[in-house]
């Protein structure tokens, strides 16, 4: 006879009110529910990181968010992590580029000392690849 109340109130007590707000985006805004949170890594010892080359040294890599299924460009904040010197190259901060809703590039510009170019301020891909350089990216965004 009290079995019924208590399993409608257990199961009431365990849901929870998501409350997001996308208060502005660079790509066409949907309707509430439609806003998505994306999260993901490009895996650490996985991230293929290439340099840039002279006159201005630093390393880059891109990250596919596809699956994601954005219909515009999201807001994204992304960090980098890894075992070895990564955070003297993000010293500067994470800069990424040519953002669309299917991914984007993060370049990365600091001294890392030793491990720079010789005469030269920027990080290697091979210290960023033997380093096992990662981006973990977060994205708002809608996806209809």
């Amino acid at each position: 006879m009290y079995r019924i109340p208590i399993l409608i109130c257990t199961f009431l007590a365990g849901t929870q009110a998501i409350d997001l707000k996308i208060t502005n985006l660079n790509s066409n805004k949907g309707a509430l529910p439609c806003a998505r949170i994306c999260a993901g890594t490009t895996g650490q010892g996985t991230t293929r990181w290439y340099e840039s080359g002279a006159p201005y040294y630093f390393v880059y890599t891109t990250v596919d968010m596809s699956e994601c299924n954005f219909i515009g460009t999201p807001s994204i904040t992304a960090l980098v992590d890894g075992n070895s010197a990564n955070w003297q190259a993000t010293t500067s901060g994470v800069s990424t580029s040519g953002a669309h809703k299917s991914g984007f590039t993060v370049y990365l510009f600091g001294w890392v000392g030793i491990h720079s170019h010789p005469g030269q301020s920027g990080p290697t891909a091979a210290v960023a690849n033997a380093g096992q350089w990662n981006v973990n990216w977060q994205a708002v965004g809608y996806i209809c």
